[in-house]
């Protein structure tokens, strides 16, 4: 008898009850599968709730997506779409659902998957699919298929007799469309070979080859999937300020709250999330723009003193969740051949920011009593309103947090030129620059100030920031921290594709002030220029790093491969990895290092350098190009330097 989780008393006790199908499909596993044998009934992957799955240590893993579907009232096209024959509604494929439950496995959240797939494409088999059609037997399942299949045999048929006639050009014509009939054919046939009816649930099964499935990839599997309790002990003791304490009290009310650059705007809003749960008990959502951001704040919930369930928090960014969100609901993305406009302009219209998205659909949708949005500046106002129409319940805790100086995709401000959050009342102030006081930075907070007033103020309030000793000019080379280490605060010069001799000042600089590699971050809004420093430091230096990108090596692959390449090693960007942390400012947004290594380009915005400068914590050096607008500031509170450049 295999093992079920949760119990089956607590799956009665859920709120939403399983379908005639799933109980069906949970007692046949229970009793036929061995007990060395794990089902997983809807567990919550960080947005994610398959229907079932089945998982055995040494084997492998299968999903299974339960349909209680009568199949006489859907239909398939030549495309392998699925229609609601009453009024032709496009649905999404239950083989397109559960392939999407199986790909973010890979790319979101099983840390090793997509390496080990990169390294051995066999290892993507480690992981089965299926769909269980309750109200189908095994002919119902043929004969619903049939249609289209026999509907491709005549297409096929006709192709032949059409060359046979000589209506081709030529051969390699014919066969261009003769495979392109069979692709289409093959996909129809495997999905009526992964379709399970109520009458042949013997075709279930876990992966065959017991190889390549390591303890290791168990293990985190089984993290995710039995999350961990986190211990008060596990925990910090934090001093937070007085304008955070008036923040992390968790109450039923909408709330904005704006931090100052280095405030601890992530550090409350933690606390804040931890809080929330001990209160209602229900799970939190906690959203972001930046996906990179979903580790920095799992550490900041850990740092917090309290018992809970890892389960209990879903962290992720706003796009992902909705596309989780529609994978669930059935609803495909589609976007019409004729469509002239972009195509991610298209999607964001149609759907991202569609504020009737989820009309049909909301009686089925998850609510939150909790949802907190983290650098809402990123955020449109459209988003801000799907979130609390269709996501948050009512009379519910509702907080985003923000910093309207780091706005780096342009969002439209509101009128007072702060984030249009929809949200009625003044903004909450976190104003005290903890990051800097703590590391004696008043230097840096002179110059975050400075910057503020020469290239901010014709479009932001400027802050003024609560310091204890405020200090101006720069830091000379004798200037000493709490703990007596050498300040770096340089900028140099550098020429476009001088990346041999930027690299070399970067690794002077770091032996020469003596600074761990996992204190450091080379940061910049140009992939390709990142991408080749990252090479040199791996191959010249035998640097161990840490990217938000693809190697040099892999920067060849299919645009398909490079973007699940970015996703997985944002969600898995550990800051403290012992590596050299090399990402794009946009990734890096939301983190923060000791040291800062800044390399500008002729394209980066005032928002984007501010955005910048406000990660370090106090050692900061700058390269820029000779004609770069920003280089006399830079000269004032700056040191110039040319180690390694001429």
């Amino acid at each position: 008898m295999a093992q079920i989780f949760p119990t089956l008393e607590n799956i009665r006790r859920l709120k939403v009850q399983p379908t005639e199908g799933e109980w069906f499909l949970i007692n046949y596993l229970i009793e036929n599968l061995s007990n060395d044998i794990e089902i997983y009934f809807q567990p919550f992957l960080n947005g994610d709730m398959p229907d079932i799955i089945v998982m055995q240590k040494d084997v492998g893993v299968t999903i299974i997506e339960v349909k209680d579907w009568n199949l006489q009232l859907y239909s398939i096209d030549e495309n392998n779409k699925w229609h609601l024959k009453e009024n032709n509604a496009l649905l999404k494929s239950p083989f397109q659902q559960v392939f999407t439950y199986k790909e973010n496995m890979f790319n979101l959240h099983i840390d090793g998957l997509l390496q080990a797939k990169l390294k051995n494409k066999n290892f993507y088999q480690r992981i089965k699919v299926f769909v269980y059609f309750h109200k189908a037997s095994k002919k119902d399942l043929e004969n619903f298929y049939n249609i289209i299949l026999s509907h491709y045999k005549t297409l096929e048929s006709q192709t032949h007799n059409d060359y046979k006639d000589k209506k081709f050009r030529s051969f390699e014509i014919y066969e261009k469309k003769l495979d392109y009939l069979k692709q289409k054919k093959s996909k129809i046939e495997r999905d009526l070979k992964l379709s399970v009816g109520n009458d042949n649930l013997r075709k279930i099964s876990l992966p065959e080859e017991k190889v390549l499935f390591s303890d290791e990839i168990y293990k985190e599997f089984k993290r995710y999937l039995q999350p961990p309790q986190h211990t008060l002990n596990q925990g910090i003791e934090i001093q937070y300020t007085k304008d955070q304490k008036k923040l992390i009290t968790s109450e039923a009310k909408h709330q904005k709250a704006r931090g100052v650059a280095g405030s601890g705007k992530t550090l409350t809003l933690a606390k804040r999330a931890v809080n929330a749960h001990k209160r209602h008990g229900e799970r939190v959502l906690i959203l972001t723009f930046n996906i990179a951001l979903q580790s920095y704040i799992h550490d900041k919930i850990s740092d917090v003193r309290e018992d809970f369930n890892w389960g209990v928090f879903c962290i992720t960014n706003y796009h992902q969740y909705i596309k989780q969100l529609l994978n669930h609901l059935n609803i495909e993305i589609e976007v019409p051949d004729n469509v002239e406009v972009n195509t991610l302009e298209y999607i964001d219209k149609e759907y991202f920011s569609n504020l009737k998205l989820f009309e049909e659909h909301k009686d089925k949708i998850l609510k939150y009593q909790t949802i907190i949005i983290d650098e809402v500046q990123d955020y449109k106002s459209e988003w801000i309103e799907i979130i609390k129409k269709y996501i948050l319940e009512k009379n519910s805790e509702f907080v985003l947090f923000g910093d309207e100086k780091q706005n780096i995709y342009e969002r439209v401000l509101d009128k007072d030129q702060r984030p249009n959050t929809k949200i009625v009342g003044a903004w909450s102030i976190i104003n005290e620059p903890i990051r800097y006081i703590q590391w004696n930075g008043s230097q840096m907070l002179s110059l975050i100030e400075s910057f503020q007033e020469e290239f901010l103020k014709e479009k932001y309030h400027i802050d003024k920031l609560q310091t204890k000793e405020p200090k101006q000019g720069k830091f000379t080379q004798e200037t000493l921290i709490a703990d007596k280490a050498q300040i770096l605060f340089e900028f140099c010069h550098y020429e476009k594709n001088q990346f041999d001799k930027i690299a070399f000042s970067i690794i002077n600089q770091l032996r020469e002030y003596d600074i761990h590699n996992d204190d450091a971050v080379i940061v910049a809004s140009n992939i390709s220029m990142l991408r080749e420093l990252d090479y040199i430091f791996r191959r010249e230096y035998q640097v161990a790093t840490l990217t938000t990108f693809e190697t040099k090596e892999r920067s060849n692959s299919s645009k398909k491969e490079i973007e699940s390449i970015r996703k997985q090693k944002k969600i898995g960007f550990n800051h403290h990895s012992g590596k050299l942390k090399i990402a794009t400012i946009h990734s890096f947004k939301g983190y923060e290092a000791k040291t800062v290594f800044l390399i500008l380009d002729e394209n980066d915005s005032n928002e984007i350098v501010y955005t910048a400068l406000t990660r370090s914590q106090y050692n900061l050096v700058v390269f820029t190009l000779r004609n770069s607008k920003y280089n006399d500031f830079f000269s004032k509170y700056l040191n110039y330097d040319t180690i390694g450049i001429f």
